[in-house]
């Protein structure tokens, strides 16, 4: 029963009874429609203009049509001014002591002007004859209804009303009039940004009413002249809003057609959501247009990673103009100079240019051309795009960031401040559509382009605050970016030029995340390529970029090129858990294959199982834990290990397609004389015999299959197929990695077709093993010890061999067991070849070893085994030698001069390399991976070494 009462009172003729309302423009067009219907409701209003006189006239027409002037006041200025405002909202309160409702009504048309003719100054103005900027459109269509809602918000009663009144073409191609639009499309945006805000605070709400075409002589002359710009027969701007219609209306003969909406539609619009009856609408928008099907953004979503296989800016020549981030748009450079462009980037302030000049210097980005450029000066962009053509004689893209920050304005719409307003107006809108007017004036003017450059604009991340106003600038470079479109297209359509641009608008504020610009980056990067062309003007960086991309963090380069390689493949790989290995493993895993890693180590088996799933799962893989397995106590020098292997891979794969032979041992690290025959057989066994055994018990399986691949991990001190590389203190393990070689070489005749067989030859690798793990020497270090060692044993034999030669006594040289220097110039007399090595010993010649000790225990065995071996000792003077040996009183090896020589063995390693520099095990493993996915030939063994160089 209340709802009913309360309808019927709703609908009385008095829905506005007592109300105060500010009418912006109500003098105007549809302003008199409004004043009208606000009065016949109730309301008492207070009426602005910026004509005095017209105002005043209306009053008494009003007055002469019945309406009691004491509800009526009137208040003159130009919105555009906040003082003015503040004026109007004093008269109001003066004179009815509330404020409950605000509607911006007021608006000019702004200058007709296709967009390389808006004038920005007001010379241009005047040389134009227009009667506005564009900086003063965007004030009177912006600022003014912004104005306006700041100074009336204190005042207004919790619960009241703003009404904002846009038009649709601020969602529509509107030829020639991207001064109007523009600005009205940010209003849309500050109308969403002001019911958001305003209503938790306040309780007020705000809604933007969009009327459409609307019955007039005055519509019928402003599509004519649409018509003219575009060279377009007569009545062809009008069928096309018609066209968007879904309602016919009755015309006054009674007939139903498309029509326009008239003033009276409009104002009844207004009305209602001034009154109660809309209590329950805010942040909405009121379409006033017949039923016109126009979206309210031009948007999608980006929901994957730009795919980087085609992507090459090689050559291109890319401008981008950066803000007062300088360190982002760097970012921004920097991603397009990976891809091989060439890049200008321009900084609207001195400031600005002066840190990002520092910042390059320190990167190393001295290709990077930079500039200053200011848009609102058109001599200053003209000197940027003048420096872009004499230099490059092109342009492929363009990218512009925001001129500011998030914050430089504040993050309060109702409460921004008279200079925060015209700033944001002057540098986040105007400047823009100044920026746009010059480039597109140079690209005519150059006549040097036969497609048009990528065009994208870049939002602010993120402020934290809501994105107000972020959403503003976003909303107004959409309607440049739709109407710039749609006047090129016409220009090409009337054979004006060949091309037509198509500009994007990458919106980041959605998205909190730390991918968020490397994300952007990556889009921008892809759309200056022109690999993609997206139709819709707002490209938004989603949310979650997980969620909505499958994956979890960027993606390296090379994860965008590898997921499916090797789709359905299976693979066992040896010596998995670290190295090359480890990276095969990997690269495989992420091109789709499912891998068993097999090592001795159950730790870091699963360490390295966990980290391979977790990048699958930022790729993008569904379960990736069942991609990778692991198998643990695999010693591939025990046959059982091997078996087992074996049988675990067929059960787990039930066909293995790639059989790597990775896993190897590093070898006694001795010369030959000094090397036993187990530790050379070890070596065999776990480098060599196991990957004939496992090839053995594959090979059936690959070839039944009808497809395999085996690779052996060799090495390049293995040799060549016609060239044997000397590798000192290290003949087992060459000789090992050689039979690798060469096992893929004879093997290869007996596989084929069905299964290749390679070797894979790497010189030394800078990773872990290299360096060192746990604690542990690593090659180097290790091999500086080796020479230290063996220059000392060396040396000792060599004198302990003379002394024997020239008829000194066994006893006299196991004498030397004692070890002390000093000590032993005494007890062994003055024969001169231990004479001349305990003088060198005593002066440190031999560098690194001890002074005052000959030898260490290990090297004192060593000698022995050496000595009886040659026959030149008994067994039993070798053991009565050992026994007597005392062990060194201080450590045998100065660690310093150890890493000395490990660092003289490095650069003589990267001296032989023609890049100076060793390939890692991520390299080997990525290059190879790629290996396995090409019809390569069988037996060929593959030398990724950096360009190791050996005599030959």
């Amino acid at each position: 029963m209340s709802d009913n009462r309360q309808l019927t009172a709703s609908t009385s003729g008095a829905r506005l009874n007592g109300k105060v309302i500010i009418l912006t423009g109500a003098a105007g067009n549809i302003g008199t429609y409004i004043s009208r219907s606000l009065l016949r409701e109730g309301a008492r209003v207070v009426m602005t203009g910026r004509n005095a006189d017209k105002l005043e006239a209306f009053v008494e027409e009003l007055v002469a049509e019945g309406f009691d002037r004491g509800r009526m006041v009137t208040a003159t200025g130009d919105g555009a001014d906040a003082r003015v405002c503040r004026a109007i909202v004093a008269t109001a309160t003066e004179h009815f002591g509330r404020i409950d409702i605000l509607i911006n009504n007021a608006g000019a048309a702004g200058p007709r002007r296709t967009l390389r003719d808006i004038p920005f100054t007001e010379a241009e103005m005047r040389a134009r004859g227009d009667e506005q900027t564009m900086f003063d459109s965007a004030m009177n269509l912006l600022a003014a209804p912004w104005n306006m809602a700041r100074a009336a918000v204190p005042h207004m009663n919790r619960g009241g009303a703003i009404v904002n009144v846009s038009t649709i073409f601020s969602r529509t191609h509107y030829y020639g009039r991207i001064p109007y639009v523009v600005p009205k499309s940010g209003l849309n945006a500050l109308s969403l940004g002001l019911a958001r805000e305003l209503g938790d605070e306040y309780g007020i709400r705000v809604n933007t009413v969009f009327p459409g075409p609307i019955e007039s002589e005055r519509i019928d002359t402003v599509f004519a002249n649409m018509d003219a710009l575009q060279g377009a027969p007569s009545g062809t701007t009008s069928q096309e809003f018609r066209d968007l219609m879904i309602t016919r209306r009755r015309d006054a003969e009674g007939e139903y057609e498309y029509r326009y909406p008239t003033p009276s539609d409009v104002a009844s619009t207004i009305t209602w959501l001034a009154s109660e009856e809309s209590a329950s609408l805010s942040g909405h928008a009121i379409e006033v247009t017949n039923g016109m099907q126009v979206p309210a953004q031009s948007r999608s979503k980006l929901v994957s990673w730009p795919d980087q296989r085609l992507e090459d800016l090689s050559g291109k020549v890319i401008f981008i103009l950066g803000g007062s981030d300088y360190e982002e748009a760097l970012v921004f450079a920097e991603r397009h100079m990976r891809s091989g462009a060439r890049v200008v980037l321009a900084f609207r302030s001195l400031e600005s240019l002066g840190y990002a000049r520092s910042k390059a210097q320190s990167r190393g980005l001295e290709q990077l051309h930079l500039l200053h450029l200011e848009p609102l000066r058109r001599e200053s962009a003209d000197r940027s795009f003048d420096y872009v053509r004499d230099h490059f004689g092109r342009l492929d893209a363009v990218l512009v960031l925001p001129r500011y920050g998030n914050g430089q304005h504040g993050y309060s719409l109702s409460t921004a401040g008279d200079d925060d307003v015209q700033a944001f107006v002057r540098d986040q809108i105007v400047s823009p559509v100044a920026f746009a007017s010059t480039l597109a004036n140079n690209l005519d003017r150059w006549g040097l382009l036969t497609e048009a450059p990528a065009l994208t604009y870049v939002t602010n991340p993120s402020d934290g605050h809501g994105d107000l106003f972020n959403d503003i600038i976003r909303a107004a470079i959409e309607a440049l970016i739709r109407i710039w479109r749609h006047e090129d297209r016409q220009m090409k359509k009337k054979g004006e030029r060949d091309w037509a641009v198509l500009p994007n608008q990458l919106v980041r504020y959605d998205n909190a995340e730390p991918d968020n610009l490397a994300f952007s980056a990556d889009w921008a990067a892809t759309l200056a390529n022109r690999v993609r062309r997206m139709d819709a003007i707002n490209l938004w960086v989603p949310e979650s970029i997980r969620r909505a991309t499958g994956k979890g963090a960027m993606p390296l380069a090379i994860q965008r090129v590898l997921p499916g390689l090797h789709k359905g493949k299976t693979a066992v790989i040896t010596g998995g858990s670290l190295g090359i290995g480890l990276q095969l493993g990997r690269f495989l895993a992420i091109a789709g294959a499912r891998v068993l890693l097999s090592a001795r180590s159950e730790a870091k088996l699963r360490e390295a199982a966990d980290e391979i799933i977790e990048e699958l799962r930022g790729v993008g893989y569904p379960n990736p834990e069942e991609r990778v397995h692991v198998l643990a106590d695999i010693d591939v020098g025990d046959e059982e290990a091997l078996q087992r292997l074996f049988e675990h891979s067929i059960e787990l794969f039930g066909h293995v397609d790639f059989l790597i032979n990775n896993a190897g041992i590093s070898g006694a690290e001795e010369m030959v004389v000094d090397m036993t025959l187990d530790d050379w057989n070890r070596t065999m066994d776990a480098n060599l015999i196991s990957n004939y055994s496992l090839i053995r018990k594959f090979a059936p399986l690959m070839k039944k299959h009808g497809y395999g691949m085996v690779l052996n991990v060799s090495s390049y001190f293995g040799g060549e197929k016609y060239v044997a590389v000397a590798y000192p203190n290290r003949a087992d393990y060459a000789v090992s990695k050689a039979g690798q070689r060469v096992l893929a070489e004879i093997l290869s005749r007996h596989l084929g077709p069905e299964i290749q067989i390679n070797a894979l030859a790497p010189g030394p690798v800078d990773g872990a093993r290299l360096r060192g793990l746990g604690g542990a020497p690593g090659l180097f270090e290790r091999r500086g010890r080796l020479v230290l060692e063996n220059k000392r044993l060396n040396r000792v034999h060599e004198a302990v061999l003379s002394a024997l030669r020239d008829g000194v006594p066994p006893e006299t040289i196991v004498a030397l067991a004692h070890n002390d220097v000093a000590a032993m110039k005494r007890r062994t007399g003055n024969h001169k070849s231990l004479a001349k090595l305990f003088v060198q010993v005593d002066e440190s010649r031999e560098g690194g070893n001890s002074a005052s000790s000959l030898l260490s225990r290990d090297l004192a065995e060593k000698l022995m085994n050496r000595l009886v071996t040659g026959g030149l000792f008994t067994p039993e003077h070798a053991a009565q030698f050992m026994a007597d040996f005392v062990d060194a009183a201080e450590p045998f090896f100065d660690q310093q001069s150890v890493e000395k020589a490990a660092e003289g063995i490095e650069a003589g390693i990267l001296n032989r390399l023609h890049l100076h520099k060793m390939p890692t095990d991520e390299q080997i493993g990525l290059s190879t991976v790629f290996h396995l996915a090409d019809d390569i030939a069988s037996g060929e063994t593959f030398h990724p070494s950096g360009g190791l160089k050996f005599d030959r």
